[in-house]
């Protein structure tokens, strides 16, 4: 079942379990308006519960009392107060307030998967002091180091559609590698070495970040690098934007920046060998991706729009006005009516 399906399923789970059964719709029940204009006749203070079996429900004695266990006491007092209890005259004070929502975003790892090792890779995880090997779909976790010798590097592969590439003689660590259901955070530190990085587009609140010697790397959507040799940093960016302190550097343009110096205020153009490895780096990523499509659905689709846009990737299925497609930065949704021709290029 591919992400579309399970997304499908789910939706129909959600709309059954939003109709209410029979039997509830059978029922009348008291009105909020109602409930809260009730005055306390039942009170629970947990700080005078007996050190008997007996569990009482009442401030004042009734003559009734329950004998057993908390989920059957809690349910005869939900009994009392909602079945039994007479209506109170109108003018009654309002008797309970209603809590106020609370909503916690919940935090989980972000999946970043070995796609590739070439020669000698290593993970140091958090809290351990021995590295291990790195084998292709290692699932990188928050606070690994990935360690490269002299003549190895890895490829690593996001589930947001990012890419990077952590270079021979270098030591990169995963800082924060995490999600909510809003947002991701996405921060490295580069020891010493290279990475290259290709950064699909961030939603609003989140971040992708990469600290190099004294300075933060912040990027919205780019394809670019950063290099550290202990003395100085180097980033450069073919495509995109990025932020480095107050500087940005766009398209072609890169910075170089001592330990002890200020930012310069210009940026300089990227220069001829590092702008031929970002842009084999930047095709190797496409062909990277599209492989890993073609693995898991046997087929890769091109749909072309009437703007001249290009998609490429595996074509899903489709509503009655758009069509579901899995592109190489996750799944979109074309509108159909935009759609100029669609071919399978492989």
């Amino acid at each position: 079942m591919n992400e579309f399906d399970k997304q499908h399923t789910i939706a129909k789970w959600e709309e059954l379990l939003r109709k209410p059964a029979k039997v509830t719709e059978s029922k009348e029940f008291p009105s909020w308006e109602t409930v809260s204009k009730r005055n306390i006749q039942f009170e629970y203070n947990p700080n005078q519960v007996p050190a008997s079996n007996v569990v009482s429900f009442f401030r004042k004695p009734l003559g009734l009392a329950i004998v057993g266990g908390s989920a059957l006491s809690f349910a005869a007092a939900l009994f009392f107060v909602f079945i039994l209890n007479p209506s109170q005259p109108k003018n009654s004070e309002l008797a309970v307030a209603p809590s106020a929502k609370k909503t916690t975003q919940i935090v989980s790892p972000l999946k970043v998967l070995v796609s590739s090792v070439k020669g000698k890779v290593s993970v140091l995880p958090q809290g351990s002091s021995q590295p291990v090997p790195l084998v292709k779909h290692y699932q990188l976790a928050s606070g690994d180091i990935v360690i490269t010798d002299g003549s190895s590097q890895i490829d690593l592969d996001f589930e947001t559609g990012s890419w990077m590439r952590i270079t021979p003689n270098s030591e990169v660590a995963m800082d924060v590698i995490e999600k909510t259901s809003e947002a991701q955070s996405q921060k490295f530190s580069v020891k010493k070495g290279k990475l290259f990085a290709s950064v699909s587009k961030l939603s609003k609140d989140s971040q992708f970040v990469v600290q190099a010697g004294e300075h933060l790397t912040q990027v919205r959507g780019t394809v670019f690098s950063v290099q550290f040799d202990g003395k100085s940093e180097v980033v450069a960016v073919r495509e995109g934007s990025v932020a480095v302190g107050d500087l940005i550097l766009t398209s072609k343009q890169q910075t170089i920046v001592k330990l002890g110096e200020t930012l310069p205020i210009v940026a300089s153009p990227v220069n001829p060998k590092e702008e031929k490895e970002l842009k084999a780096f930047q095709t190797q990523t496409i062909l990277a991706r599209e492989t890993l499509l073609y693995e898991e659905h046997a087929r890769l689709e091109l749909v072309r729009l009437d703007d001249g846009t290009e998609y490429r990737g595996v074509i899903l299925g489709q509503s009655e006005t758009h069509l579901h497609f899995q592109g190489l930065e996750g799944l979109i949704e074309i509108p159909i009516q935009k759609i100029l021709e669609t071919e399978k290029i492989r």
